[in-house]
């Protein structure tokens, strides 16, 4: 097919992860699904992106719990896992991975624009593992006893799905302005934190995902 794809959306994801469960590929779960992935399939459909394309890359607030950078000895939990930390550092990782294509998008003259973003809270299957996968789901078939305040309580914290799509859309829809590398939040670019900013990190990533994914991602 000549088609092109006009918008990529990186948005699968998991959270909260327990404990340390590796991939049938052998990588830490919260690193392939939330990252990883994302890099090989990017890397994969990028002769088939339109000239304008763009790259959006669903992100999380939560990149603020890897305050310390990446860890590129841990990324797979080769150290030490936790839940929350693997999260995080996933989040930045998608940051990261953000910028570091849009400057080589930049460098090789490309109009690609990549731009990563925070959907806010959303009422979604990605909170099953904190309550527990089996659990979780049991209560969505409506087998377990409701609890109507609960209830209550989450649906004036979490945002339904349509409202939680709501940047994603914007963005997808060619608004925003000048998108290149930016992180955005309720439909505005939004300052990140000095450490999501470093780009020595961010080619640093890049590298090593190449190794990790085995796809060489050439612009």
């Amino acid at each position: 097919s000549d088609k092109k794809i006009d918008v990529l959306m990186n948005n699968a994801g998991v959270m909260g992860v327990p404990d340390k469960r590796l991939t049938k590929d052998g990588y830490e779960k919260t690193f392939q699904s939330n990252h990883l992935g994302h890099f090989a399939l990017t890397s994969k459909l990028f002769p088939r992106l339109a000239k304008d394309a763009r790259i959006i890359n669903v992100s999380s607030s939560a990149y603020e719990i890897a305050s310390k950078g990446l860890d590129f000895s841990n990324l797979n939990g080769e150290k030490e896992y936790s839940q929350w930390g693997s999260y995080g550092a996933s989040k930045l990782a998608n940051i990261l991975f953000t910028k570091e294509l849009q400057e080589k998008a930049d460098k090789a003259g490309l109009d690609i624009e990549t731009v990563a973003l925070h959907p806010g809270p959303v009422n979604t299957d990605l909170a099953r593992y904190m309550i527990g996968e089996e659990k979780y789901f049991a209560a969505k078939r409506g087998e377990l006893p409701k609890n109507p305040l609960l209830e209550k309580g989450l649906s004036m914290v979490l945002k339904d799905v349509a409202s939680g799509a709501s940047t994603q859309v914007f963005l997808a829809a060619g608004q925003g302005g000048d998108i290149k590398g930016k992180y955005f939040d309720n439909m505005k670019a939004s300052k990140l934190k000095n450490f999501a900013d470093d780009m020595d990190a961010a080619d640093q990533l890049w590298d090593a995902s190449e190794t990790l994914s085995g796809v060489k991602f050439d612009l």
